[in-house]
């Protein structure tokens, strides 16, 4: 099995290719550097000097508040990007994997979301990932979308962020009506292996297990590091950002569960884990 990897440099990247590795998979990291996914041209000759038989794209413009101010490049990234993996892939006859966002949903919804939920994004980011989902599902035939929640890992992310937070300051303020699914990099990128290997074709959601809020997600960081510093919870009307957020976005991985392809773990688990490798 050959597996490319767009977008290796950042987090979800840095796992797949590390789990993939460790599986005897060849796998072929191309960070952001080497390859501009809005470059049609740059996509097909990236494939074609390749050939790998699957394709896992992990590129995305993922900063919510930078693409409402950039919306352009949101697109582009988001969007016209997977459209050209899909044509190019499609071409080549290579399997695609794309990741999405459990934002493409706008968090009216008062139980964790499944794969038949309509979409319906309130914010650039959600309703770039969406045309980019809509894009592949049009140009390619063999394709995985698997959407995601609040990830975090090697990298830049809501875990990291709260801990810097808490080195510099005695209390934090942080939202409680915003509901979602944390979930680990690398448990993520051992539910791709799966998904590669089986092939298994359409939309799927993988989170870890498990509803919390920012609130609560940034508690257990804090007392589980010990690092002594008071969380308050506030309301998002408290903590104007320019995008807005949905308030309820957790996913269940009702497909994955349905056919056993993968059963993750609680996001409980999987953060003190994380949390564990975390140097202070």
């Amino acid at each position: 099995m050959r597996v490319l990897v767009t977008g290796s440099s950042g987090q979800l990247g840095k796992a797949v290719v590390e789990v993939f590795f460790k599986n005897d998979i060849d796998v072929y990291p191309i960070p952001h550097s080497r390859l501009d996914i809005t470059n049609r041209q740059a996509v097909e000759e990236i494939i074609r000097a390749y050939l790998p038989e699957i394709v896992i794209n992990c590129s995305a413009f993922t900063d919510v508040d930078l693409c409402e101010r950039e919306k352009d490049k949101a697109y582009k990234i988001n969007a016209l990007g997977p459209r050209n993996l899909a044509l190019v892939s499609e071409k080549y006859n290579t399997y695609l994997i794309h990741i999405s966002t459990d934002y493409v949903f706008d968090g009216e919804k008062k139980t964790p979301y499944i794969e038949f939920d309509k979409p319906n994004p309130i914010n650039i980011y959600g309703k770039s990932k969406l045309e980019g989902e809509n894009f592949i599902e049009r140009f390619s035939k063999r394709y995985t979308i698997v959407r995601t929640s609040w990830l975090y890992g090697d990298g830049n992310n809501f875990v990291r962020k709260i801990i810097e937070k808490a080195k510099k300051e005695k209390v934090l303020k942080v939202v409680d009506d915003q509901f979602g699914s944390p979930t680990y990099t690398y448990d993520l990128a051992t539910a791709l292996l799966n998904i590669a290997k089986e092939e298994v074709y359409g939309l799927y959601h993988c989170a870890n297990k498990g509803v919390t809020s920012r609130f609560e997600e940034a508690r257990f960081i804090i007392e589980k590091l010990r690092l002594g510093v008071e969380v308050i919870p506030i309301k998002s009307e408290d903590y104007i950002t320019p995008a807005k957020r949905p308030r309820y976005t957790p996913l269940e991985n009702y497909l994955l569960e349905l056919e056993g392809i993968f059963y993750a773990r609680s996001w409980e688990l999987a953060m003190e884990e994380f949390l564990r490798g975390e140097v202070l």
